[in-house]
């Protein structure tokens, strides 16, 4: 597909490379140019530098040829824009905007109708949204939602006090009835697609295919903590502290906000009265204690600059058993989070990033179903997708034991859900028409479920 690119500030760079990498050709419109002779030295992109909604910009960057646009640049107004005149030269086209403003995320259904606009992203509020997940399951470090809600991929740290570690997922499996798998395991900086045999060592991280229920269940089993938090401390008040409150507010729970900008304590005042909103240093450590940091079920530092967010993270980590969920807005940093010993940390671009990738695979798809969901685990070494299974004789109605000698190596069926029922596959099993297959691998670039086959 030829993609064309609107903005290159960290997200568009991001989505560039994801696309690239995908086998996609990608060129990018930017004002700056010299934005975009350092993104042509780190992606094999096109460069086209000028307006995003001047209408001979993008014919000079190839409109009439495109088969996606993408406006992500930091302007909602000009995301929008571009959009509209890219749909309105080009009706066949297809159009994602980035979006930030509340304001705007309201009217979402109002911008795609009358704009022509096939999708709209919002970082903030899918941020929002993957913190508030986390927040219900204090115990886990990411959690990925397929099938409508239905399945769900559990990322966890094995510890050494866990009754797990030491055990091969066979001996776990033998020794609970729990309808779970074990999917990816990263060890020191390896990454494995494990098979039964497979021993857990304390320190790894694994990601898990289960359903909500049973991973309530397998938590307790490892006398984890499996109950929501329901108290929250947030530090900056900005969009994606806005949508996070909204969300907790809506299931009573309690929360916290501290803000260093007074007209923004008013206005958050006043869109949450049910919430507590402090004026003062979210980065002052005995502000912070004084706020009862020792006693939140969460912490979560949402401010503008990251080395603060970490920083506060953590000093929240060390003296107090909160949850800590940190914002980071340099995709730059992933390694570094890596190495500090932190719960959680949400990237709103890498986000952004994936959730386009996942709509150009969807609407690039090949024979015998699509991508409907999309996320990378693991440095993006470790990609786990739903797949709609459509007509396909090479696939459909074959029990798997059999299916599973023709699948590329390093990828398993991890997950079928057929009619709103969870199902981890056994040999025995098939998939049928329309079902949503979970597929995990190391392959990246799969858009359709006849891909799986090697």
């Amino acid at each position: 597909m030829n993609a064309l690119i609107v903005g290159c500030g960290k997200v568009g760079l991001e989505l560039a490379r994801t696309l690239v990498n995908d086998g996609h050709d990608v060129s990018v419109i930017d004002r700056n140019e010299k934005a975009l002779s350092l993104a042509a030295e780190a992606v094999d992109i096109m460069p086209v530098p000028g307006n995003g909604a001047d209408i001979n910009v993008l014919r000079d960057a190839g409109l009439e040829t495109a088969d996606i646009f993408i406006a992500v640049s930091p302007s909602d107004e000009l995301n929008l824009l571009a959009c509209l005149i890219a749909a309105s030269a080009r009706e066949d086209l297809k159009t994602i905007a980035r979006v930030r403003d509340p304001l705007y995320s309201k009217e979402t259904k109002f911008l795609k109708s009358k704009l022509g606009i096939s999708r709209i992203i919002n970082p903030e509020m899918a941020a929002a949204a993957e913190i508030f997940k986390l927040l219900q399951f204090p115990a886990l470090s990411r959690i990925d939602t397929f099938a409508e809600g239905r399945a769900s991929i559990f990322t966890m740290h094995v510890d050494a006090m866990h009754n797990i570690d030491g055990k091969s997922l066979q001996e776990i499996g033998s020794e609970t009835d729990y309808n779970i798998l074990v999917c990816a395991v990263e060890r020191n900086g390896e990454v494995t697609i494990p098979s039964g045999s497979f021993v857990l060592n304390a320190g790894d991280d694994i990601s898990v295919v289960a359903s909500t229920s049973e991973m309530k269940n397998f938590l307790k089993h490892l006398g984890l903590r499996s109950d929501a938090a329901r108290s929250c401390l947030i530090t900056g008040g900005g969009t994606i502290a806005y949508y996070l409150t909204d969300m907790l507010i809506r299931i009573k729970r309690q929360v916290r906000i501290i803000e260093v900008d007074a007209a923004k304590c008013a206005d958050l005042s006043e869109r949450f009265p049910e919430a507590e909103i402090i004026h003062g240093d979210g980065t002052d450590k005995n502000f912070l204690l004084k706020q009862g940091l020792k006693y939140v079920d969460a912490f979560v530092p949402l401010t503008g600059i990251d080395e603060e967010n970490i920083i506060s993270a953590t000093y929240a980590k060390n003296i107090s058993d909160a949850k800590v969920i940190t914002k980071i807005n340099r995709t730059d940093l992933n390694d570094v989070m890596d190495q500090l010993d932190l719960d959680s940390a949400v990237f709103p671009k890498l986000i952004c990033a994936d959730s386009i990738a996942q709509y150009v695979r969807a609407h690039s798809m090949g024979v015998g179903g699509h991508v409907e969901t999309l996320y990378r685990y693991l440095d993006n070494r470790v990609e786990i997708l739903e797949l709609i299974a459509n007509d396909d004789p090479e696939l459909l109605d074959i029990p798997l034991a059999e299916l599973g000698k023709r699948l590329k190596d390093n990828l398993i069926l991890a997950c079928i859900v057929r009619e709103g029922t969870f199902i981890i596959p056994s040999g025995k099993n098939m998939i049928k028409k329309g079902d949503s297959v979970i597929i995990v691998t190391t392959h990246s670039g799969i858009s359709s479920l006849h891909e799986i086959l090697a």
